[in-house]
C-alpha cells in the first residue's frame, strides 16, 4: 500500500523538463554531437574547458577519493569567506543550489504551509515546495519584469513560511531592487530565500547584508560564473545561527564530493582570470542584444544574467523545432507576462553566437 501511495503522491508532480540533449539530438538529426550548439541550459562556456580540466589534474594528483571529505569543506568555507568578506560560519555548502533549495524547503515547510514566489521563475521553487506537501503561491510580476512588492506582501497569510525570489530571475533576465528585497525581509516573520545564482553577471548583491537578518537567506552556486555545472555545487549564506543549524542538523555530512571542493577552492584562486571572462561575456552580451533585435520580427529583452530571453513574431514552439533541425538547442518558454512566443538563449562566445544568429535568421525567413 505504501509504494502506491508513494507513486500516487509522486505522479502529481510535474517532471522537470531538461531539454533536448547533445547526443540524444545529434542521433536524431544524423550530426556529430560536436557538431551540436547546446544554448538552453544557461551553462557557462566561456570558461576555457582545458583551464577546467587542467585544474581538475590538479585535484585528482592532490586527493585521495578512497576518503570522505572534512576538512575540504572547512577549505571551502574558508575561501568563500574570504571572497565575499564574510564570516566563513555564515556559509552552508551542499551539491548544487538546486540540492540546497530543497534542503531550505524541508527544514521550513510541513504539509499544508505556504510557499510564495513570483511567475514567472525557476520551476524548482514550486517542485521542492510540493515534494514537502506544501501549498505553492505565486505572484505575477508586473510587465516591466519588476516584482508587484504590494501584491507579494498582501499574498502573505498565516500559513506563509517562505518566500522565494530569484534575482536576477530565471527567465526574465533583470535583478530586483535591493531595497525591495530587504523590505520584504522587514515585514515578513518567515524566511525570504533569494537565489543569486546569476549575480556575478548583474550589479549588486545581498551578501554583504545577510548576517544582519534572522530570515535571508542567499543562495549561490559554482555552475554558472564558475563553469562548474557538472560538479554540481552550491552555497547558502545566512546567519550564523540558521547557517549552524543548517551544517550540523540537516545537511548530509559528505554532501558534496571531493573533487568538487578541491577544484572550486581553485577556482576561487582563480578569481581574476574569472573576472575577465565576466567582462567578455557581458560584452558579447550586450553584442547579442543588439544582433537580435536588428533581426526582422525579433524583440530581445535586457539581461543581467548569462542569458537572453527574446520574442519572435512567429510561433516559438515551431522556431525552436526548427533550430533544433539545425543542431541549435534553445529553450522555448512560451508566453511570457503579456509577451506570447518568447526564447530564452545562453550568451556564449563570439563564434558560437554568430552561427545561434544565422540560424535564426534563416528560420524566420524560411518562417515568413
Amino acid at each position: 500500500m505504501i509504494v502506491k501511495e508513494i507513486i500516487l503522491r509522486a505522479q502529481k508532480l510535474d517532471r522537470y523538463d531538461v531539454g533536448e540533449t547533445i547526443e540524444r539530438l545529434a542521433s536524431k538529426i544524423n550530426r556529430k554531437p560536436s557538431e551540436i550548439l547546446k544554448l538552453n541550459s544557461n551553462e557557462n562556456l566561456f570558461i576555457p574547458i582545458n583551464f577546467v580540466r587542467g585544474l581538475l589534474r590538479q585535484v585528482t594528483e592532490e586527493v585521495d577519493p578512497r576518503i570522505y571529505p572534512r576538512d575540504e569543506f572547512r577549505e571551502l568555507r574558508e575561501s568563500i569567506s574570504a571572497h565575499h568578506n564574510i564570516p566563513p560560519d555564515e556559509i552552508v555548502i551542499g551539491a548544487g543550489s538546486d540540492q540546497l533549495i530543497d534542503l531550505v524547503s524541508r527544514m521550513s515547510l510541513r504539509e499544508g504551509d505556504e510557499a510564495l514566489s513570483i511567475a514567472p521563475t525557476f520551476v524548482i521553487y514550486e517542485r521542492c515546495v510540493k515534494v514537502q506537501g506544501g501549498i505553492y503561491k505565486s505572484v505575477p510580476l508586473r510587465n516591466d519584469f519588476s516584482l508587484d512588492l504590494e501584491a507579494l506582501l498582501s499574498s502573505i497569510t498565516p500559513k506563509t513560511k517562505i518566500i522565494f525570489l530569484c534575482s536576477p530571475n530565471n527567465p526574465t533576465a533583470n535583478q530586483f531592487r535591493r531595497e525591495e528585497i530587504l523590505r520584504l525581509a522587514e515585514d515578513f516573520d518567515g524566511l525570504v530565500a533569494v537565489d543569486e545564482a546569476y549575480a556575478d553577471f548583474a550589479n549588486s548583491t545581498l551578501v554583504d547584508v545577510v548576517g544582519e537578518f534572522e530570515n535571508l537567506i542567499v543562495f549561490r552556486t559554482f555552475s554558472k560564473v564558475f563553469g562548474l555545472a557538472g560538479l554540481r555545487l552550491g552555497y547558502v549564506i545566512t546567519n550564523k545561527a540558521l547557517a549552524e543549524v543548517m551544517n550540523e542538523r540537516l545537511q548530509m555530512p559528505y554532501a558534496v564530493s571531493l573533487v568538487a571542493l578541491k577544484t572550486a577552492v581553485k577556482m576561487l584562486e582563480n578569481f581574476e582570470y574569472i573576472e575577465g571572462t565576466i567582462k567578455e561575456l557581458k560584452a558579447e552580451r550586450s553584442r547579442m542584444i543588439e544582433a537580435l533585435n536588428q533581426i526582422d520580427g525579433v524583440r530581445a529583452f535586457p539581461s543581467e544574467t548569462n542569458f537572453v530571453l527574446f520574442q519572435v513574431n512567429r510561433n516559438s514552439l515551431s522556431v525552436y523545432r526548427n533550430l533544433l533541425s539545425r543542431g541549435i538547442i534553445v529553450r522555448n518558454i512560451g508566453r511570457v507576462l503579456e509577451f506570447n512566443n518568447c526564447l530564452r538563449v545562453t550568451v556564449a562566445p563570439a563564434p558560437l553566437i554568430n552561427r545561434f544568429l544565422g540560424e535564426l535568421r534563416e528560420v524566420l525567413s524560411v518562417e515568413a
